[in-house]
């Protein structure tokens, strides 16, 4: 055993909401919704201002693109 994390295993990440600005921690899916283009498609809620937010991750960038939905 050489020690290194599974490859399915996903890695927890602080992003901040776009709306206030607080702290979000986020892992991606082991089975993703993947959208018609490819992207992995994400919805979300801050805990401290309740903005609802959707996400997606280009396959080939693998970086969560965060954006705020209208209520």
């Amino acid at each position: 055993m050489n020690g290194d994390q599974p490859a399915t295993a996903w890695v927890v990440q602080v992003i901040a909401c776009p709306e206030c600005d607080a702290s979000i921690a986020f892992s991606r899916d082991a089975t993703p919704k993947i959208d018609s283009c490819g992207f992995e498609c994400y919805s979300l809620e801050c805990k401290e201002c309740k903005a609802k937010l959707a996400g997606i991750i280009d396959p080939n960038e693998a970086e969560l693109l965060l954006s705020k939905l209208e209520n």
